[in-house]
């Protein structure tokens, strides 16, 4: 029995043995053969005019199957070469048959034919003379077939959705896989056509653009600002930094130097007067260390000319060339700064880029010393709106909420005529790392006896606590929210609306879709809850649309403050909320 069952097993293992002899191509390669495949069709010298309308139609190939006299697996492709090749080798295009290379048919795309077309420089809307073949191939072994035919290309070339900067004037050299990548512009129509860099250029070097950042690619060059496909490389007639413009609809080239690039507007000493310069780093870069008195808008002027701008996509930190935005009609802003203090700003113009940023300069701060508390203190504006005394306790200056504004800036001093002892802060009111959009923000930067502005970083209510022994200025100020929900199980479904602050102590809410019926309250979760109250002689009125508020927080015991019915019909309304400068009580107003 044992023996009989060893048979059994040497049997199918001989059997696999030899079945993996025929199959898994372990014969030597010397010992078979691998015929050329038979081209059917197209048919050779065939002419096809590639459609420039139906893009994605396909010229179909066809072909008798290549024999294997050892019976191995054979795969296919598909080539394009030119008409002079003799082998495979650098095609125009490659594609796998179908059935992942099985199949004797393939199918190449319009568009794939002539973009490779293209790539290899021949004319558009001409007949290109090509070759196509087969490439059959097992283990290592190819057989090759060809044939002619003629293919009439598009009457267009085609646009790549990329381009980059090469060549021996450019930051990278030759090194295509290094190319500088130009940031591509849509036009109002949505149409990339336009593409633009910041980079330097060598004297007398030469540079070209490419579609990718390998071969094959489509390569432009040209001259006197025309660009071309296939063109000569661009020679650079001087050093410098330049902004580098290709327009492939009206194929040109455009180089602007840039001598200096300069920060303009409201954050700046001068303001729009004022230009400070940002130097070029490389890469595209732009930067250094800014200091920013104060928020607001501003742009990034080219050597001193208005007529050569950069600001910014609404809504965005996306850097847009001004002519061009205008030339296309591209909708446009100022660019838009909320930092206060030294900050690192950089204009990056690398690539897809092209954006601006802030950077906080981070300054280590030692603990200053106690300082010595005066018999009083003010803070003074400098519009000239007057003196504000804070009142004292011990070594610790209070105030109410004080409405403070990003335009105005304000001193400490223990005279109100700012005759006395001065002090400054080390950082601004109303600056902070938090979201300042929070409900409750504050902050505490120190302070020093020391002559110097106060900047405030937003317009807002603050409180003020300023500490002589800690020493800091403790700023705190509230975000309001209009709480909108059912009362008949709605909480969890309810609208939290924030308003806007509009200095003076006013809170507003513009054109916003209320509901009838429905519960109100003016809410900064937990300290602010503005709501009506029952107490004696109180003016509130649930269902008024304008009248009087009470803080929930500051009420007596036994005194209960309800929710407002203020909204009768749904529609569009607009709220406003002004407190007092103790968040006791308040007047709002709603209309539609």
């Amino acid at each position: 029995m044992i023996k009989k069952y060893i048979n059994v097993v040497l049997f199918l293992f001989l059997a696999f043995a030899v079945g993996c002899a025929t199959k898994s191509n372990m014969q030597p390669e010397g010992e078979w053969t691998l015929s050329e495949a038979e081209l059917v069709s197209p048919d050779a010298d065939a002419t096809i005019e590639l459609d420039e309308i139906f893009t994605t139609e396909s010229i179909d190939f066809e072909w008798k199957p290549s024999v294997n006299s050892a019976d191995y697996i054979i795969k296919y492709a598909v080539v394009l070469v030119s008409d002079t090749a003799t082998s495979y080798e650098n095609p125009l295009i490659e594609v796998e048959s179908n059935n992942n290379g099985k199949d004797i048919t393939a199918s190449i795309t319009h568009e794939e034919i002539d973009l490779a077309l293209a790539q290899a420089c021949y004319p558009k809307d001409q007949v290109a003379k090509v070759k196509w073949g087969v490439k059959a191939m097992s283990l290592s072994v190819v057989a090759f077939s060809s044939q002619p035919i003629n293919i009439k290309r598009f009457s267009f070339d085609p646009i790549p959705n990329n381009l980059y900067l090469i060549g021996t004037a450019t930051e990278v050299g030759n090194n295509l896989a290094q190319g500088i990548p130009l940031k591509a512009f849509k036009d109002a129509e949505g149409k990339m056509t336009f593409f633009e860099t910041i980079t330097q250029l060598t004297k007398d070097e030469t540079y070209e653009f490419v579609s990718r950042l390998e071969e094959p690619a489509l390569h432009y060059g040209g001259e006197n600002g025309s660009i071309a496909l296939c063109g000569a490389e661009i020679t650079a007639t001087e050093d410098g930094v330049f902004r580098v413009g290709v327009d492939l609809v009206s194929n040109t080239i455009k180089l602007e130097k840039i001598n200096h690039l300069g920060i303009v507007g409201t954050p700046i000493e001068g303001e729009w007067s004022g230009d400070v310069a940002l130097p070029y780093l490389g890469n595209g870069l732009f930067q250094d260390t800014v200091e920013l008195l104060q928020t607001g808008g501003f742009v990034l002027r080219i050597d001193g000319d208005w007529g050569r701008m950069y600001k910014q996509t609404p809504g965005t930190t996306s850097l847009l060339f001004e002519p061009y935005a205008d030339a296309v009609g591209l909708a446009k802003e100022d660019l838009q700064n909320e930092n206060v203090g030294n900050y690192i700003v950089s204009a990056d113009f690398l690539g897809t880029s092209y954006s601006y940023s802030f950077e906080k300069v981070e300054v280590d701060i030692p603990t200053p010393n106690p300082i010595v508390a005066p018999e009083s203190l003010f803070l003074i504006p400098n519009d000239g709106s007057g003196a504000v005394e804070l009142v004292k306790d011990n070594n610790v200056f209070t105030s109410n909420y004080l409405a403070l504004q990003a335009a105005v800036k304000y001193t400490l001093n223990s005279a109100a005529d700012g005759s006395g002892t001065s002090y400054s802060l080390l950082g601004n009111i109303g600056e902070t790392e938090d979201d300042p959009n929070g409900d409750n923000v504050y902050g505490a930067p120190y302070f020093k006896e020391e002559a110097g502005d106060i900047s405030v970083i937003r317009d807002q209510a603050y409180m003020l606590t300023i500490d002589f022994d800690a020493p800091t200025v403790q700023w705190q100020y509230y975000n309001i929210k209009l709480f909108h929900w059912d009362d008949n199980g709605g909480w969890d479904d309810r609208k939290e609306l924030p308003m806007t602050y509009v200095h003076p102590y006013t809170f507003t809410l513009e054109n916003t879709d209320l509901s009838a019926g429905f519960d109100s309250k003016f809410f900064s979760p937990w300290d602010v809850e503005f709501g009506v109250s029952d107490a004696a002689g109180s003016t509130d009125d649930a269902t008024a649309t304008t009248g009087t508020t009470t803080n929930k927080t500051f009420v007596e015991e036994g005194v209960n403050v309800s929710n407002f019915k203020f909204t009768s019909t749904d529609g569009t309304y607009t709220v406003s909320l002004e407190i007092t400068n103790d968040y006791t009580v308040g007047n709002y107003t709603v209309t539609q």
